[in-house]
């Protein structure tokens, strides 16, 4: 992909008109900087006018590819922790067109010693490798230097899992006869029934459901879009809620604040949070929901595909890894539901020769 034109972006503090031969203009500006003598401070400063230009022009790709604003965020956050380390830890300053595999490999060794987790250092890598892939792809690099890093392999941790019975316990702090409770209750209602993300369901618009087939639209990673079924139980929620939240216009969103703004991801989960604890269970992630909904399908019987379909997953791994964690509830139900066990209670199989 290749910036043209001369687009403005504001993003994370960076404010800047971006344009492919802008950041050019910068990068040459730097290397004929650096050749000179006893003018360090000068190229201190167009260092950072690279760095900013660059980081910039990344996010508009990004943001015009479609992605969301929490990955913008995260695209953001990441490559401004890579850019302080290199302002305060690596001398002289060079923009990110000069940055080598050692450099690299320094950053993740300095947030080891900052006592990262090895998962959130290999989340980084991806940041920094899809950073360093858009370089290569606007010309300004030969290569993308990541491909001789060697990315962090973390142990991947258990999903802690919310089960049926966890569920019902934090739900009954909930007391449905008042509008706000009514609200959250739809909300783990379809959270649990759909397994969908936390995102997707507080993005949901009325013109999203579809009540006679009871399907919704949800908006995934990248804005994809894929249809979920949900059960009667849900719907009979929903529509409770709906009687008393009419909506103006199908594009208003289902899930609003009592001052009509969108609800925050953070106080959605401050609020499981405390249902659990006055439940007196062991606080367990608001995305254990989804996981729950996963061994929950592949319990009763439901298909690996149509799981991968619902969940959204662009491919199987996970879905695989649901079904190697939860292989020993797999065998007993196959135990229960084995078609020739039950073929031989019925009748001999074979004849005796």
């Amino acid at each position: 992909m290749s910036l043209s034109g001369n687009q403005e972006v504001t993003f994370g503090g960076l404010v800047g008109h971006v344009s492919g031969q802008e950041i050019g203009q910068v990068v040459r500006q730097v290397s004929r900087q650096g050749k000179r003598q006893g003018e360090g401070q000068d190229k201190g400063q167009i260092v950072g006018q690279a760095w900013g230009q660059l980081v910039a022009g990344f996010l508009f790709s990004k943001q015009i590819s479609g992605v969301t604003e929490s990955t913008l965020q995260w695209y953001s956050y990441i490559l401004r922790v890579y850019r302080n380390f290199h302002h305060t830890q690596i001398l002289p300053p060079h923009p990110p067109t000069e940055c080598s595999k050692t450099c690299v490999e320094k950053y993740f060794g300095w947030l080891l010693s900052q006592e990262r987790k090895l998962v959130t250092i290999n989340a980084h890598y991806r940041g920094l490798r899809n950073f360093f892939k858009w370089l290569r792809e606007v010309g300004l690099v030969e290569e993308n230097i990541m491909e001789k890093v060697k990315r962090p392999k973390p142990e991947a941790p258990l999903p802690r899992t919310v089960t049926e019975e966890h569920f019902v316990a934090a739900l009954n702090q909930l007391d449905p006869s008042k509008p706000q409770h009514l609200k959250y209750i739809a909300i783990f209602m379809l959270l649990f029934d759909t397994g969908a993300r936390v995102s997707e369901v507080l993005g949901l618009r009325w013109g999203d459901i579809d009540f006679a087939q009871r399907l919704i639209l949800l908006r995934g990673k990248g804005r994809k879009e894929r249809v979920v079924p949900f059960g009667r139980v849900v719907a009979g929620w929903l529509l409770k809620y709906l009687s008393l939240n009419p909506p103006a216009h199908p594009d208003d969103l289902v899930f609003k604040t009592s001052n009509g703004t969108p609800i925050s991801k953070r106080n959605l989960l401050r609020l499981w949070h405390t249902l659990q604890k006055r439940a007196g269970l062991k606080p367990l992630p608001l995305h254990g929901l989804r996981h729950g909904f996963a061994r929950a399908w592949l319990m009763s019987g439901g298909d690996a595909f149509s799981l991968q379909l619902i969940l959204g997953h662009s491919d199987a791994s996970m879905t695989r890894r649901y079904i190697t964690l939860w292989g020993t509830d797999l065998q007993k139900k196959h135990m229960q539901h084995s078609p020739v066990d039950r073929l031989i209670t019925i009748r001999p199989v074979l004849k005796k020769r």
